[in-house]
């Protein structure tokens, strides 16, 4: 009777350690990496022109709204915080850029500070209404996510404004086969891993998200930190609807429709803890190349659009689930 009693303990040890290796490597942001490579193996079967230099300046230029939008809500994530507006805050930013600009070529350099503040300011009402007024994140954020489409319908309900052709060109422009608007994507949050990883600051951010009152027995400035990344939320999301707008050369009222998901989606895969406290921006860009890629390859195969949406779905339910009950 001894054999079978050890089979069945060696197995178990097997499965405790293949568990946490998969663990450690959803925490560290490296699983979701390995998901890529599963897409990008059967995309570049199944189309020859997946690798090609032009769709993947293409695949990258489209990732950018998303990534910087998922930087931000990595912010509002890793402090215990779900912000819902950074959708309705990316399209605001992108109406109010192309729509001040109007094809004038002396306002492009001021226009965008002026939208940043003001996307400021949404991050600003939403650390007043958590932090001050301690109302819970969602419904905070799903409050300003009303109020900021409301503003932004107010504003304009038709295609608005424009880029002037030279510097919407360059947003569109290549450096090393990217996109300008991939390197500053890749340029912040090389940024905010490092300053997350490196920092006090960074590791007070951590700290707040696993546990805010231990945190504060230990001297750490609880509000000040979750208002100030909920602040870098917005902001790194109207820097999102600033490409946006640069990319398409008009502001759009139906542009960042969903945002706010994918960016949430892109963080939880990314192995971000959706509790708060731990995660990697390693994690989260993968989470948005997971993301862009299955989109691209589902388009270059001709997959229907109705049923893209379908297939996107059920893997980001799957991946939502299997990510997130190493939280338990």
């Amino acid at each position: 009777m001894s054999a079978p009693v050890t089979r069945t303990t060696t197995a178990e040890a097997v499965l405790d350690q293949l568990t946490r290796r998969f663990r450690r490597a959803a925490d560290q942001g490296l699983l979701v990496w390995g998901l890529v490579l599963v897409v990008v193996v059967q995309a570049t079967l199944a189309s020859e022109f997946f690798l090609t230099a032009r769709n993947g300046a293409n695949l990258a230029g489209q990732m950018v709204p998303v990534g910087l939008a998922a930087l931000g809500q990595a912010c509002a994530i890793l402090v215990g915080a779900i912000d819902l507006s950074v959708g309705s805050t990316a399209r605001l930013s992108a109406l109010l850029t192309a729509g001040l600009i109007n094809d004038n070529p002396s306002r492009v350099w001021w226009v965008p500070l002026v939208v940043l503040a003001a996307a400021g300011l949404v991050g600003v009402a939403n650390a007043v209404l958590v932090v001050r007024l301690r109302v819970e994140p969602l419904i905070a954020t799903l409050v300003t996510f009303t109020m900021v489409r409301g503003i932004a319908l107010a504003y304009t309900v038709d295609p608005i404004g424009g880029i002037p052709f030279e510097q919407a060109r360059l947003a569109q422009a290549t450096f090393l086969g990217l996109p300008y608007p991939a390197w500053l994507w890749f340029a912040l949050a090389a940024f905010m891993g490092l300053w997350l990883g490196r920092t006090r600051a960074g590791r007070n951010v951590m700290a707040v998200g696993g546990d805010a009152e231990v945190a504060r027995r230990a001297g750490i400035g609880v509000d000040r930190v979750r208002a100030t990344m909920l602040v870098a939320c917005s902001m790194l999301a109207g820097v999102a609807g600033i490409v946006l707008a640069f990319r398409q050369g008009v502001g759009d009222p139906r542009v960042a429709e969903g945002l706010e998901l994918s960016s949430i989606v892109a963080v939880v895969i990314g192995g971000v803890s959706i509790f708060g406290g731990s995660g990697r921006v390693v994690g989260v860009m993968g989470g948005v190349v997971l993301l862009g890629a299955l989109r691209n390859a589902m388009s270059l195969q001709g997959v229907d659009g109705l049923l893209q949406g379908v297939v996107t779905g059920i893997v980001i339910i799957l991946a939502v689930v299997v990510f997130s009950r190493r939280e338990r």
